[in-house]
């Protein structure tokens, strides 16, 4: 999830161009029998992390993303080498950096680590990574040296030279079950949705739903999607009798408010297509999901939506053009 630079860097967002503080630690929840949500942050001025979660079974642990590589990753490490229990294996949802960029100081830490993934991570190192380092490399001589801004920038470089050392070590290509540390978890693929394959797992145990991307907040973030590939997930998670959703970024939601935001996300495309002001399609999925977003976030996501849908779901966005597939 790199919007917050491929923004400030083509001048397509007006964001906030100073770093903020450094990440201060979370506090990790249990969210069901054996699963605990440690939260990631999404904010104007700061490098994002995605939600991690560490699930617990009988005979060790496994973890769902791993974080940007920062504090939140730390804290990440430190809650699974506290536990006493062995770690058996990663998860990781897509490759957008917040999901996978702890993913070598896990290796790192625990070697010989097995990391389940979708192989596209070897698309974007020579498609949205590579175009990220070129910006990067243009942008980084123009910011003060030593600034918080400086520094935040080279951190993002550094993470992105790390490239296959961020990557999988198991490959899944197709929907499969995985037994893992004794714990049974259903994993299903889902081609050219936020990504050009992402993972959603499902624990039948608890009947939890690890969404990923595919569901986030305060608003569904298209960097790399696809939106029709996005909608058909979502109606493949819709039929899923899950009692909670875990989402990519955001709280934890209730059947009932999944459906809200499936329905205000269909709505999100159709407003889109048509000759409707983006401002009225902006408004209508505030109005909608009003409840489920905190009102601090609303200003940020107000920008990221009005961007998003100039430059990826509008039917000539630039951003469909690359990232669906030829039957989109």
């Amino acid at each position: 999830m790199n919007r917050i630079w491929f923004s400030l860097m083509s001048g397509l967002l007006i964001l906030a161009a100073t770093a903020g503080p450094a990440n201060s630690d979370q506090s990790s929840v249990d969210v069901a029998s054996g699963i605990q949500l440690l939260p990631g942050q999404l904010q104007a001025d700061r490098s994002p992390d995605g939600n991690s979660l560490i699930l617990r079974g009988e005979e060790g642990l496994v973890v769902i993303d791993t974080g940007r590589g920062n504090e939140h990753t730390r804290q990440l490490i430190d809650l699974v080498s506290e536990s006493g229990l062995p770690l058996v294996g990663v998860i990781n949802t897509h490759w957008h950096l917040d999901h996978i960029g702890g993913n070598a100081r896990f290796k790192q830490r625990w070697p010989g680590l097995h990391i389940y993934a979708h192989p596209s991570l070897d698309t974007a190192l020579g498609g949205f990574h590579a175009d990220y380092r070129k910006q990067l490399d243009a942008y980084l001589p123009t910011l003060a040296e030593g600034s918080p801004e400086q520094q935040r920038y080279q951190a993002e470089m550094d993470l992105l030279k790390q490239d296959r050392k961020l990557a999988e070590t198991d490959p899944l290509r197709k929907s499969t079950t995985l037994t893992l540390g004794g714990r049974i978890l259903e994993v299903h693929v889902s081609e050219h949705s936020v990504t050009e394959g992402d993972l959603w797992i499902f624990d039948p145990q608890t009947r939890t739903l690890i969404a990923g991307d595919l569901v986030t907040l305060p608003v569904p973030m298209f960097d790399s999607a696809c939106p029709e590939g996005w909608k058909r997930t979502l109606d493949k998670i819709a039929a899923t009798r899950f009692r909670q959703l875990v989402p990519g970024h955001g709280a934890p939601m209730g059947p009932e408010n999944f459906s809200t935001y499936r329905e205000a996300f269909n709505r999100l495309l159709e407003c889109s297509a048509s000759n409707t002001d983006k401002q009225t399609c902006i408004n209508q999925w505030f109005a909608q999901m009003k409840p489920m977003i905190a009102q601090a976030d609303e200003a940020y996501g107000r920008t990221l939506l009005g961007y998003y849908i100039d430059q990826f779901i509008r039917p000539d966005a630039p951003g469909r053009k690359r990232w669906c597939s030829q039957k989109d």
